[in-house]
């Protein structure tokens, strides 16, 4: 019989009016606040999902609704493109729960949910205001950089500052470049965000539906998490793209399109890698932590200066998980 893993479970405590609070608090975190709008995003499926894998369906989707038509008068795109992340993710973990289905695999499919929820977007955006929408807001994006010195904001800047003139232009044209250079690597940055919202959600999903006696697949023990060798070969890729010598110009610009498009390629598959074995990498230091018995004290002293030379740690984490494919730190069987 289909869905005989969930035919135990109680539902009758759960109270839709809660859930319809907290799935739109976890809303309000996911569009207001950028840093941990990750956290939010990853916590917005759950209430749904309890009331979903309960075989409250229908409260389910009250709940998803109704938590999300207040951004439908802000925006009426954005708004049912929340709504069918939440609802899909809710079905499937119910789907992870009855098949018993490896962590890794409903991980990976939350992380298609939320890459399929951006093309939607897209979509809806284009039938809503045209193919040409896309490229105004290119170019009302690239307009506001050009004119980015005379933004208010950096006026303000420069008179508590009392910065020079000189030193201004200079800051000014960094400020520049990057953000030209930044919607290039916004498939790599979306990636890693997806990963870890889907990781997220399914390490606080797991957590509570384990309190309310819904058994779905534990993830494996931090310490143990690993990758296959051959995933270097994203870095290696990677690097070896942007390294690689100008092809020089040409009349039509061919050569610099393609300069470019190696560039972009590049960068995401080193963004994307080199957050995977950053991953790898904490995951390494902590194996090493509990291997030699740290106290909890030096545990934080060590966390804390990763964290004070974030530049350091930006290069030192991932390249101990890269060491630790050949060095095997943790002693893990591998074959």
């Amino acid at each position: 019989m289909p869905f005989d893993n969930l035919s135990g479970i109680k539902t009758k405590k759960y109270n839709l009016g809660l859930f319809i609070l907290l799935t739109f608090l976890a809303l309000v975190g996911t569009m207001i606040i950028p840093v941990l709008g990750l956290l939010g995003a990853a916590l917005l499926p759950i209430p749904t999902s309890l009331l979903i894998i309960g075989g409250r369906v229908r409260s389910g989707v009250i709940c998803t609704v109704i938590s999300c038509l207040v951004i439908f008068f802000f925006s009426y795109i954005l708004s049912p493109v929340m709504m069918f992340v939440i609802i899909t993710t809710a079905f499937v973990h119910r789907d992870a729960i009855e098949k018993k289905l490896p962590a890794w695999k409903t991980i990976s499919t939350v992380f298609l949910v939320f890459a399929g929820a951006v093309l939607l977007y897209l979509l809806l955006y284009v039938i809503f205001f045209g193919v040409g929408s896309i490229k105004e807001i290119s170019s009302n994006y690239n307009s506001y950089i050009d004119g980015m010195a005379d933004d208010p904001i950096f006026l303000v800047y420069t008179e508590l500052l009392m910065i020079e003139v000189p030193e201004l232009d200079a800051v000014i044209s960094q400020t520049q470049a990057l953000l030209r250079f930044l919607p290039k690597i916004i498939p790599g940055i979306l990636a890693v965000s997806f990963a870890l919202i889907s990781t997220t959600n399914y390490l606080i999903s797991s957590n509570v539906y384990k309190r309310n006696q819904i058994e779905i697949r534990s993830v494996r023990s931090f310490m143990t998490w690993d990758f296959p060798w051959y995933y270097v070969w994203g870095i290696i890729v990677g690097l070896v793209l942007i390294l690689i010598p100008e092809m020089g110009s040409s009349v039509d610009g061919s050569s610099a399109f393609i300069d470019t498009t190696i560039d972009v390629l590049g960068f995401n598959l080193v963004i994307i890698f080199g957050a995977l074995y950053t991953v790898l990498g904490i995951s390494v230091l902590w194996g090493i932590f509990i291997r030699f018995k740290l106290a909890l004290v030096v545990r934080i002293i060590i966390t804390a200066f990763l964290l004070f030379f974030f530049g350091i740690a930006l290069i030192v984490v991932p390249l101990i998980g890269l060491i630790d494919i050949w060095v095997n730190f943790r002693k893990l069987k591998r074959d």
